[in-house]
């Protein structure tokens, strides 16, 4: 065994209200794997890809119980091998006492009809690692607590973490130990699951076996949860902005500093910022939406133009009746720098 750690504050630099990261990790720590010691270990075909002729697949020789694979693990025909069927072919050696597969295989040879690889002896003392990170300070969010279950070939077999503002958080996790219950609730597949519950932004949210880093339309209800803990929220909606068109749209003429002219639509809007049932907090602002022709106005070479977006305009401009006017003039400014930051030369420019 050997045990392997790291600061990184001192690595990465210190982070306000961080007291302590670190990570940690003992390595090569011996298995227990008591049923298959005593039992023996219950050799499966494993593997990926389907079983169809020309996609790509491959097969191996795995324990069924505790995940350890022979060494070499083996390359099974994946058109003759089922992945979770068992495995009762030969081992590499068994030639030395099997005259048929001295026949098959020749002296010293482990590869047999339709390029299949023999697996080896099962290792004798099976190792894993066991890790994690310990983190006392300010963390990001209230609370949070995970468990999560690693599918085939994840990095992490199995993987927890407390995580609680503003003490700090454990993170632990596994490679090798627990295979046996990967096996049995993973069977298949390369998706991890995970069982997770969050206090944040005013919320608690969970997970009950969801894919890691995936999410559904057609995962069931109790999947995926989420309760609002926003009084303001619940009692008066969730702020957000909303638009009323309050003139146009009319046509209006931009010219550009470079010398080229575009025609667009240009629609005064009134915009909202507040919730539907606080109507006093709400701030309003005007804004002008813009329309050019096709192929709009390019400010990025060789990135096409610019068709639609929106300026501010002041209220003294719709109450003069001007904003229009302001608005082409904002346009064109604003372009323009957008055409300075990126380098923008029309073509009849010389030099």
């Amino acid at each position: 065994m050997w045990w392997h750690s790291i600061d990184y504050l001192k690595r990465d630099g210190r982070q306000r209200g961080m007291l302590v990261h670190r990570g940690f990790s003992l390595h090569r720590v011996p298995r227990l794997m008591l049923w298959c010691r005593l039992r023996g270990h219950r050799p499966v075909v494993d593997g990926y890809g389907p079983h169809k002729p020309g996609l790509d697949a491959a097969r191996w020789v795995a324990c069924g119980r505790c995940g350890v694979r022979p060494d070499p693990q083996g390359s099974l025909d994946p058109d003759g091998w089922e992945v979770g069927q068992s495995y009762d072919g030969p081992y590499a050696g068994d030639e030395m006492n099997d005259p048929l597969m001295r026949a098959l295989l020749g002296p010293g040879n482990t590869v047999i009809k339709g390029g299949m690889h023999l697996p080896g002896r099962w290792p004798a003392t099976p190792t894993g690692t066991l890790g994690g990170e310990l983190v006392i300070g300010r963390t990001f969010g209230v609370f949070s607590a995970e468990v999560t279950i690693g599918a085939a070939g994840a990095e992490h077999t199995l993987a927890a973490h407390l995580r609680v503002w503003p003490f700090g958080a454990l993170y632990l996790h596994t490679e090798g130990f627990g295979a046996w219950l990967q096996r049995r609730l993973i069977p298949e597949g390369y998706t991890s699951r995970a069982i997770n519950v969050s206090v944040d932004d005013w919320a608690i949210r969970w997970q009950l076996w969801a894919r890691e880093g995936e999410w559904s339309r057609n995962d069931p209800w109790w999947m995926h949860g989420r309760i609002s803990l926003d009084l303001v929220q619940a009692l008066f909606g969730p702020k957000r902005y909303s638009y009323e068109t309050v003139d146009g749209p009319m046509l209006g003429w931009v010219t550009m500093p470079e010398g080229d002219s575009h025609q667009m639509q240009l629609k005064l809007e009134r915009v909202r910022l507040g919730r539907p049932r606080l109507n006093r907090a709400a701030k309003y602002h005007w804004s002008v939406e813009w329309t050019a022709d096709s192929p709009g106005i390019e400010t990025r070479p060789g990135k096409g133009g610019i068709i639609s977006a929106s300026v501010r305009v002041p209220d003294e401009a719709v109450e003069a009746r001007c904003w229009d006017v302001l608005a082409c003039a904002l346009i064109a400014r604003k372009l323009g720098e957008d055409r300075t930051r990126y380098g923008y030369r029309p073509e009849n420019m010389e030099g």
